[in-house]
């Protein structure tokens, strides 16, 4: 649990733009054998070592579709890709660009970088445990309810002297589900005009509003206008949601804990620092001052 907490918090911090692309986080997976990757060497060029750790953390770039894939049956065309790297920046070595200027200040980015991922998962992302979630989620799971769920139906038509149509046969009786079937032209046709559960939002607002208005049994008395076209609405049941599981709400739980404990580390470390700011064509910064209305 504890890996799977790291890993979304370095997922967050990637989210929040504090890291450059390249330094993707690994997999719980993957990050349960980094300790023994970082010293298994999986092959030499001209003496220097190309470590396991090196290959996973490619493995990590790869697209979305390789992946799916086993590291087996990617290992062989990453080691080779790696070996290609080594050789590239071997030469580059020897033709002197290790003193290079633009060489220096990219390292020197990346350092601090690599730096402040460290630093923040030691600090911030130790403090994400299970535990600690799991205290939060008791706390807050009668606030987790997401309101209000409806059960309902549609018949869905092209204009509204057809819907009146529809709402005058079922006021004489007609079974909706049967009008659904034969007159509707949404998807949900097939099913009789059958929905399922949904809650507050999850619908465009007119239909939504439409929906949420009536009680088990009741039936729109007017179509209501959405941007697919005109709709007859029966609501056939309603609940109030369940509160998530520990397990459905902990990645939620996590991300949210992770940002606010961040928001209060970088408040913190604002207050402590001398800040200059400057523009960008390097003159110093005016700070405007903004008058209090009483």
């Amino acid at each position: 649990m504890l890996v799977s907490i790291k890993v979304l918090f370095l997922k967050l911090l990637f989210v929040a733009g504090l890291f450059c692309y390249w330094l993707t986080p690994l997999s719980a997976a993957t990050e349960k054998v980094t300790t023994t990757a970082e010293t298994k060497v999986v092959a030499t060029v001209d003496g220097k070592p190309i470590f396991l750790s090196e290959i996973l953390q490619m493995a990590q770039r790869l697209p979305d579709q390789y992946k799916q894939m086993s590291l087996e049956a990617v290992y062989p065309s990453l080691l080779s890709r790696a070996i290609d790297s080594k050789l590239v920046s071997l030469e580059g070595r020897r033709s002197g660009f290790s003193e290079n200027p633009e060489v220096k200040k990219r390292l020197n980015q990346i350092e601090d970088q690599i730096i402040s991922e460290i630093f923040l998962t030691k600090t911030i992302g130790s403090k994400v445990t299970k535990e600690a979630l799991q205290n939060i989620y008791l706390k807050t799971k009668s606030e987790m309810t997401s309101g209000d769920q409806v059960k309902a139906r549609h018949i869905l038509l092209d204009s509204e002297r057809k819907a009146l149509q529809i709402i005058k046969k079922l006021q004489d009786g007609e079974e909706f589900s049967k009008l659904a079937s034969e007159h509707s032209t949404g998807p949900s046709a097939a099913s009789g005009g059958d929905l399922g559960w949904f809650g507050e939002g999850q619908m465009v607002p007119e239909f939504s509003k439409a929906a949420f208005a009536l009680n088990p049994g009741d039936i729109v008395t007017q179509p209501v206008k959405t941007q697919f076209g005109w709709h007859v609405i029966m609501v056939e049941d309603r609940k109030v949601a369940a509160p998530p599981s520990f397990e459905e709400a902990k990645e939620q739980l996590a991300s949210d804990m992770s940002q606010k404990l961040l928001k209060q580390m970088i408040e913190e470390l604002r207050s402590k620092a001398k800040i200059i700011r400057f523009q960008a064509d390097g003159k110093p910064a005016t700070i405007k001052k903004i008058n209090r209305v009483n």
